[in-house]
């Protein structure tokens, strides 16, 4: 089951799920873009609950014309049973718009799992360039 967990977003459980689409994660890091998320009305966070058990999130940002995945990940134990295909799939489903999210090598093949497009881009920081991967969902 999917629900809305904007207004719990902030706790140790959705962090130990959360933390993993985060870049070096902290709770002091996360619990300050919860307050965020949780202040700005353009966001939806979900959750997808097993036995009443929060075991994966979405995080969702309207932008324009587009819904942006701000983060989706899944309770390392719960992987590969299709949790995030479902999440995926509930944003698809209420909404006429298309799906973005930019993400690493890691996550493309899931992206592209879920019938994303794939965008290659290579990114340079601090003399260092690194691939990142623009995933598009277009309404259908």
């Amino acid at each position: 089951m999917i629900k809305d967990i904007k207004s719990i977003f902030c706790t140790e459980e959705i962090y130990s799920i959360y933390s993993g689409c985060m870049y070096e994660p902290t709770f002091e890091k996360f619990n300050a873009k919860a307050v965020n998320y949780q202040n700005d009305s353009s966001v939806s966070l979900y959750g997808y609950f097993k036995n009443e058990k929060i075991v994966g999130i979405i995080a969702t940002k309207e932008k324009g014309e587009q819904i942006e995945v701000l983060g989706i990940s899944v309770d390392i134990k719960e992987r590969y049973f299709g949790i995030g295909t479902r999440l995926i799939e509930y944003i698809r489903d209420t909404s006429t718009k298309p799906i973005i999210a930019e993400t690493d090598s890691n996550a493309v093949m899931f992206y592209k799992k879920c019938g994303f497009d794939i965008e290659e881009k290579v990114v340079s920081k601090s003399n260092v360039s690194y691939n990142r991967y623009v995933c598009t969902l277009n309404y259908k």
